[in-house]
């Protein structure tokens, strides 16, 4: 029996040993492990910690609350291969990286609000600035710092949505090197994001932000996701860069690390949907990094806003050193990280190929006419792509005609307008097509515009002046002001009269007299009819008035 009982004992032990053996070499059933991602359910994972701000204490992870605001966002539907988004990333490549990073990097460390910090600061506005972007500083306040946030904005062409997307970095460093991976790397990634998307339309704005303040703990991007709620910013989707550029191993180089909060899963979920589709272009793994404090996504969560986090796969050991140097990073790696998150963003702001402008219309019409007469004028253009064309007439008298159409490209439009005022006046029309780029303004087309009333003639004689005025339009004039004046001598009676003709019809004269004139000496005579003015000179003879 007791050898019985030892054999049964060891065939336990044996059956203890060979299920610890499976569950450890085989994975739990229903944990899937798709290609180009890896998720870890835990959100907090300490190992894939970023080292945050270098002069701010990380808060105790039993105060980090899981996105305390939750905002709704639009559906987004699952990407699909662009041609548009593959002409945007393939645009990306070392050299372009490793020069703005020698730009950036060349004045040494960039403490917020140190010299070399605003020197950085007025080197992206003005290369923002160069892009054609609408830029601004966005000054801040805070913890005892004082120092501008950069941001660009490329306008949405969809009048109807208020959607706004963030590509953003911190261009500050600690004091103790120039901060190539930290943040050079993301800052850098922003400028290049600016330089290639400016050259395309997009239906939803994007804004791209270089933030201060970080190292001192995110104290610019606190400000400004502030800023953004209190006045209502519909900010749909944050993309943070924040040292995405150390890799010394293939696996470095093939994977990043991307963070999120709960209310941005479905951002999470988009991107890597991206790197999916783009895989080919991208090659990169993403690994699920759950939430994390430091970095400038960070207040963006604070506020409700959903945002991402993209970080090194393993981070570098020279951060906040002087050894974050160029020589220490890796442009490759880099430019497959800034592939994804620029695929990403095109895709979410809906990326349209920039439309070409119309070719400048060629204006004719008449170069003389009447007042109270209406002339038409023709203008034609062809739009490069084919778009449908509108035309504005501007009129030389601060009016227009507001934009006219759509016309077919290479169809003439007209204009028509009416001058009530006698005058030179120079003509001129533009072009937009039905993306609303516009065309340059036509070189000025000129029209003589002369009284449509004529006053012919000016007599006296007894008593009396008389004038014969004549309409040499193509249309009756309709109360016709007239006014009769004499300056100069001494005049006792009839200085002055008025009178408004009721018709006078196309073609036809009528004449006007004035009111019994009594005085002496010279006077002048000034005759005004509707727009028209003469003067004459003449005499009066008691109650004779002599004319030339």
């Amino acid at each position: 029996m007791l050898g019985v009982k030892k054999m049964k004992k060891s065939k336990i032990i044996c059956l203890v040993v060979c299920m610890l053996m499976i569950v450890t070499m085989f994975p739990a059933v229903g944990l899937s492990i798709q290609t180009g991602e890896t998720k870890n359910l835990n959100i907090t994972q300490l190992r894939n910690q970023p080292p945050g701000p270098a002069y701010a204490s990380m808060p105790s992870l039993d105060t980090i609350e899981d996105t305390p605001i939750m905002r709704e966002h639009p559906e987004k539907t699952a990407a699909t291969m662009d041609d548009l988004v593959i002409s945007i990333i393939e645009q990306v490549d070392e050299s372009i990286f490793l020069s703005y990073e020698e730009n950036l990097t060349v004045n040494g460390p960039r403490p917020t609000g140190s010299s070399s910090c605003i020197a950085a600061a007025e080197y992206m506005y003005e290369q923002f600035q160069n892009m054609g972007l609408a830029v601004r500083y966005h000054q801040w306040s805070n913890g005892g710092y004082t120092s501008d946030n950069v941001e660009a904005t490329l306008n949405g062409t969809d009048e109807t949505s208020d959607q706004i997307y963030i590509i953003c970095a911190h261009y500050d460093t600690v004091s103790a090197g120039p901060g190539a991976d930290d943040d050079t790397s993301g800052t850098a990634a922003v400028l290049i994001a600016a330089l290639i998307m400016s050259q395309y339309q997009f239906n939803h704005t994007i804004k791209f932000v270089a933030f201060s303040g970080e190292e001192q703990g995110m104290l610019g991007s606190e400000v400004y996701a502030q800023e953004a709620a209190s006045q209502g910013w519909n900010i749909v989707g944050v993309l943070n860069c924040d040292m995405i550029s150390y890799a010394v191993s293939a696996n470095d180089g093939s994977n990043l690390i991307v963070f999120e909060d709960t209310a941005s899963d479905w951002l999470y979920t988009y991107t890597v949907s991206i790197n999916t589709k783009y895989n080919e272009y991208i090659q990169l793994t993403l690994e699920y990094g759950g939430d994390t404090w430091g970095s400038d996504h960070w207040y963006f969560w604070q506020y409700g806003y959903s945002a991402l986090f993209y970080f090194e796969y393993t981070e570098t050991p020279y951060y906040h050193t002087s050894q974050d140097t160029i020589a220490h990073i890796n442009a490759t790696y880099a430019v497959k990280n800034m592939r994804l998150i620029f695929a990403t963003l095109a895709e979410l702001a809906e990326g349209e190929p920039l439309s070409n402008p119309p070719a400048t219309p060629v204006l004719t019409g008449p170069d003389s006419g009447l007042t109270n007469e209406m002339y038409t004028f023709n203008a034609v253009t062809t739009d490069p792509d084919g778009d449908d064309i509108y035309y504005l007439f501007n009129w030389g008298d601060g009016h227009n005609s507001g934009w006219l159409g759509p016309f077919i490209s290479g169809t003439p439009a007209t204009g028509s307008y009416v001058w009530n005022t006698p005058g030179s006046y120079d003509i001129t029309v533009k072009a937009k097509d039905d993306n609303g780029v516009e065309s340059g303004m036509s070189p000025a087309h000129t029209i003589i515009i002369d009284p449509a009333i004529q006053i012919e003639t000016i007599t006296g004689g007894l008593f009396k002046v008389k004038t014969v005025l004549k309409n040499n339009g193509a249309s009756a004039a309709t109360n016709v002001p007239w006014w009769i004046n004499l300056s100069g001598g001494i005049l006792l009676l009839g200085k002055t009269t008025k009178g408004t003709i009721p018709t006078i019809a196309a073609g036809d004269s009528v004449t006007v007299s004035s009111g019994i004139i009594i005085g002496f000496g010279k006077t002048v005579i000034t005759i005004n009819a509707d727009t028209t003015i003469t003067s004459q000179n003449a005499t009066v003879i008691l109650f004779f008035i002599k004319t030339p």
